[in-house]
Order: structure tokens, then C-alpha cells, then sequence
């Protein structure tokens, strides 16, 4: 329990992170082995194409979720996807949630009635829809401000809970958003869907349609609750799936040691993911309790690592989805 505890103070460091893909990204453009640190930075010719040295890969589907609401799904989803763009990535998020929230986070963006509940409708009626109608309804982000990276938004809206619902009609409608999906997985290195609070199709849907499943918590009771409870029907539907769905890691939100209730949720939840999920503990990721900047950043509509106004706290919350960005990509090298 104390081992736990203490792992919770300790902080990666973004540096670190990033001379770590940087090295990895010149190893691989230049096919180097063996080499030091010091002697792949010193090569030669080195540009800015290195950022982009890992060549396109086939498309990876993550799916963020807890069946809990107010555990901070979306944050987690909108900055792990920002946090690929930014180290050059292709990614598209799909807005699954009828509330709409990862959405709000680029409202910057004009949607134009671009929305992923178009698509659905269309699928109703002719039991198909052609790549090409899915890519007129997807919106691009672009950092206009930063210059740093672009991604793209397949946006939701208010009647998407009631189109879905009608969707159960159809043949295997669990298996409708993975249909779409593998119509434009070869325009992108990632897809990040953002589920809702609770289970239903949009969920069902969303596992089915994925690689790896990012689970999000807060470190309280209630939400260790939703964690397995979502655990548990990602279990039922493994039963009867030919390719299993696999959950990739964790997340803790708003974590803070000076609360005992918080640090005995940890614990908790460090259990569920050593012993229930067969993890290691690279798999748990906690991010910093800051709730004034996470709230400032949404209301901006900023991706945390964009906002500019509390800097340093900005980045020490952002590590973690960093880090696991980063990981992906490694992944794939």
C-alpha cells in the first residue's frame, strides 16, 4: 500500500519523454543501431522532417470511457489527441457522446450541420454509406494560433442518444461505427472515440470498434464504482467476440495525496489494474488535481497544453497524456 502511495508523488518528466522520442525518431529516419544519445543528436543534416520520421502505420482505434460521468473522459481524450497531432500524427476524434462535450472543446470550429448523427441516419436508410460521405462530415481543427498541428472532429449533437436508439433495429448494430470507421482508417495514425456516462449502443458500438480502451477515473469511491462496472461489460462482451477487446491503461484524474480518501482509491485502483487487468503499473497514469485549470482551459476551448496563462501547471497536468501518447507511438516504431 505505501509502495502505491509513493508511486503517486512520483512525476514523469516531459523532457525526458521528448529527448526520448526525438532519439527514437532519429534512430529510425537514419537507421542507426547502437548508438549514444549524444551521438544520434550530433549526426549530421539533421531537419525538421525528423518530427515525422515514423513512417504512417496502419490505424490505430482507442476508446476512452467510464460509465461514471464527471471523471474527466473527455479532457483525457481531447489532449491525448492533441498531444498526437502535436508529434505529427494523423488522428481524428469521434464524438460519441450526445452531450456533445469533446465537440465543445474546438466550438471554435464551425460544424455546419457536419455531424456524425448525418452519417447514422444515412446508414438507417440504404444499410451502407460511401467513404466519401463520411469525410464531408468530418471538421478540421487548426491551431491557427500555435502553428503546431491540425486534427481532425467527426462532431455529435443532442439527437445522437435518440438516432442510436432507432439504430437497434438494424442487423448488428453493434457493429455499425467500426463499418464507418474502416471506411477512413486509412487517412489516419489514430482514431480517438469519447463515449458517454453510461452504457448503451454508443458504448457497445465504440468497444467493438476499437484496438485499445483507455480507462478514465477519479480517484473516489463512486468512480472506482463505474470503473468496474465498465470493466465488467467490456468482460461480457469479450465472451462472444472473436477479437477481444483490450484495455490499454488508466487514468486517474484530479489526483491529490493530501486526501486519505484519495489515496486509498489509488490503492484500489492500482489493485484493479495489477491483479483484475493483468497490467504492469506503467499502464496507470495520474494526473495532477487542477481543477481550476482544466475548467479554464475547456471554457477557452483550449487543449490544456495550450493554455497559456498558468504555463507550468499546464504541462505538469498534460505529462500524462503526453506520456501515453508518446508510448503509443513507440509502440509502433
Amino acid at each position: 500500500m505505501y509502495y502505491y502511495r509513493w508511486r503517486a508523488s512520483k512525476r514523469y518528466y516531459t523532457t525526458q519523454l521528448l529527448i526520448e522520442y526525438a532519439y527514437q525518431n532519429i534512430i529510425n529516419k537514419l537507421n542507426l543501431s547502437n548508438v549514444s544519445y549524444k551521438e544520434a543528436f550530433l549526426q549530421k543534416g539533421l531537419t525538421s522532417n525528423i518530427h515525422k520520421a515514423f513512417d504512417s502505420h496502419k490505424c490505430k482505434v482507442v476508446t476512452v470511457t467510464n460509465q461514471k460521468g464527471g471523471v474527466g473522459k473527455t479532457t483525457n481524450a481531447v489532449n491525448i489527441s492533441v498531444a498526437l497531432a502535436k508529434l505529427g500524427q494523423r488522428v481524428l476524434i469521434v464524438d460519441m457522446d450526445s452531450q456533445a462535450q469533446s465537440s465543445r472543446y474546438f466550438k471554435k470550429v464551425s460544424y455546419k450541420n457536419n455531424y456524425i448523427l448525418s452519417i447514422f441516419e444515412k446508414y438507417k436508410i440504404n444499410n451502407s454509406v460511401d467513404k466519401e460521405y463520411i469525410k464531408s462530415k468530418i471538421v478540421t481543427f487548426n491551431d491557427f494560433e500555435n502553428e503546431s498541428y491540425s486534427l481532425d472532429i467527426l462532431p455529435s449533437e443532442i439527437k445522437l442518444a435518440k438516432m442510436l436508439e432507432l439504430m437497434r433495429m438494424s442487423n448488428r448494430p453493434d457493429t455499425i461505427l467500426s463499418k464507418i470507421l474502416n471506411q477512413i482508417e486509412d487517412e489516419y495514425d489514430y482514431i480517438i472515440i469519447d463515449t458517454p456516462p453510461y452504457s448503451g449502443l454508443s458504448l457497445e458500438m465504440s468497444l467493438i470498434a476499437t484496438d485499445k480502451v483507455v480507462l478514465v477515473s477519479e480517484a473516489d469511491e463512486f468512480s472506482v464504482e463505474g470503473l468496474e462496472v465498465t470493466i465488467q461489460e467490456i468482460n461480457e462482451l469479450n465472451r462472444n467476440l472473436e477479437k477481444k477487446i483490450k484495455i490499454d491503461a488508466v487514468f486517474v484524474n484530479a489526483f491529490s495525496k493530501q486526501h486519505n480518501y484519495a489515496n486509498d482509491a489509488l490503492d484500489e485502483i492500482m489493485d484493479i489494474v495489477l491483479d483484475k487487468l493483468k497490467l504492469d503499473e506503467e499502464a496507470l497514469f495520474i494526473v495532477k488535481h487542477s481543477p481550476s485549470l482544466v475548467r479554464s482551459s475547456q471554457a477557452n476551448q483550449q487543449a490544456i497544453i495550450d493554455y497559456k496563462v498558468k504555463v507550468k501547471e499546464a504541462l505538469t497536468v498534460f505529462e500524462p497524456m503526453l506520456a501515453y501518447a508518446i508510448k503509443l507511438i513507440l509502440e509502433q516504431k
